[in-house]
């Protein structure tokens, strides 16, 4: 598959963490947005594979992701209550 195999190929994943050990000059701290970016870095281990200058934060998370399901669960009702808009963030919707 095109741009999927070719990052599951070590000799290409190694090549590009060691262009980015070579590019890191200071510290840097990234945040991931994301639960699902976070699941899949740690499952891959790209999270080893980054030079120590860089610290991944695993946080806030996606609205989605960090919403209760309770809360998801009272916006369904919300929503479904005759002559009622509800306005939310658009990952919920």
């Amino acid at each position: 598959m095109k741009f999927v195999d070719e990052y599951r190929n070590i000799e290409v994943v190694e090549k590009y963490a060691q262009a980015i050990a070579s590019i890191t000059t200071k510290p840097w701290q990234i945040m991931e947005i994301c639960g699902e970016q976070t699941h899949a870095i740690v499952k891959y281990g790209l999270d080893q594979l980054l030079p120590q200058q860089i610290t991944l934060i695993h946080w806030p998370g996606c609205p989605v992701c960090v919403t209760d399901i309770a809360l998801i669960d009272q916006a369904i009702a919300i929503a479904n209550l005759p002559n009622t808009i509800l306005c939310s963030f658009g990952d919920m919707l």
